[in-house]
């Protein structure tokens, strides 16, 4: 990367049980009410679960009639979505044209879930008659793949799987494609979608759990004077046992500055003590949106930069301590 520069933020997509795009998610969090959510349950099951799911979008988004998303289960689509948000304003030929390196990094926890279990249901019930069209669709790779090829890209693409910390290791990657300048921008994005498989194996950790579903996309450039910059992620820290979270946690701490030095808190679940002597606005994204898996540290950080864009904010903590596994934190500034 060329010196002077900067890692900034340059655009910022969402899907959210709030609505399609960025402006519905922050009108939503503003607001600070949790969204009511829905009952359902699978089909021949006695049990219920909550989920707040992703509405309908008000007409037919012009990128779901690309062949590309034909059959694709719907965290292609919201992921598709939210990363043409992000591209908004930026001509793909444009691109194609200046020959901007594009590379793609997506994360994800739960990845295709829909077409799995009709795949794999489908197997049990009859191999023979298992469809081979929707098998393509079960592996994690697919929603990157199909982002690069809708991007007309053939640049470096990544899915890295973990829980909902994955994000922010992402975003470190992407960053340090831009700093060994192996790509010219990066699109960094995560997508979930949600079933009764999904909410009953949150059922076996939190009591009367509500699942979220969507998709965060956020585009990474080079800039001198970016009006949202990267302004440090910290070690995506990994705790083996329950018992060592805590101090994996405080360690996680230690590689930032004053919490305090910042202007608003985008929390985690699960931190404890960690935030205590935080003293500005904070705002949990799950509490809100869902538990969105591997999309609910990307909420925290396309809403962090879209505050910070708008410049209701100055600067923004995120921290992403994950379900399961790690945990990582991401300061940005914005002017």
């Amino acid at each position: 990367m060329t010196e002077g520069y900067a890692i900034g933020i340059t655009g910022v997509g969402a899907v959210t049980p709030a609505g399609w795009g960025v402006p519905a998610m922050l009108k939503c969090l503003r607001h600070g009410a949790p969204l009511e959510s829905n009952s359902f349950q699978a089909q021949g099951m006695q049990k219920k679960y909550r989920l707040r799911s992703v509405p309908k979008p008000d007409n037919l988004l012009t990128l779901f009639r690309n062949p590309r998303l034909r059959r694709t289960s719907p965290v292609s689509r919201y992921l598709a979505a939210a990363a043409f948000e992000a591209m908004e304003g930026r001509s793909l030929d444009d691109f194609h044209q200046k020959g901007t390196r594009l590379g793609v990094v997506v994360s994800c926890f739960t990845g295709c879930v829909n077409y799995s279990q009709r795949f794999y249901g489908e197997v049990l019930d009859d191999p023979s008659t298992a469809s081979p069209i929707v098998f393509p669709e079960t592996v994690f790779n697919a929603p990157s793949s199909h982002l690069s090829a809708l991007l007309g890209s053939s640049e470096m693409n990544y899915t890295l799987l973990g829980d909902d910390a994955q994000f922010l290791a992402a975003l470190e990657l992407g960053t340090q494609w831009l700093l060994d300048d192996e790509v010219d921008a990066v699109l960094v994005a995560a997508a979930e979608e949600s079933n009764w498989l999904i909410a009953e194996g949150l059922s076996m950790f939190t009591r009367s759990p509500i699942v979220g579903e969507g998709a965060a996309a956020i585009l990474l450039e080079p800039c001198r004077s970016p009006e949202v910059k990267v302004e440090l992620i910290t070690d995506s820290l990994i705790y083996k046992t329950r018992d060592s979270r805590q101090e994996t946690l405080l360690a996680m701490r230690s590689q930032l500055p004053d919490a305090n030095t910042t202007d608003i808190l985008f929390e985690s679940i699960n931190e404890g003590t960690l935030w205590e002597d935080f003293r500005g606005p904070r705002i949990n994204v799950r509490e809100i949106l869902g538990e969105g898996f591997g999309v609910s540290v990307a909420w925290s950080c396309a809403a962090a930069a879209g505050l910070l864009g708008s410049r209701e904010f100055n600067s923004a903590l995120v921290s992403g301590s994950g379900m399961d596994q790690s945990c990582a934190a991401m300061i940005l500034s914005g002017h």
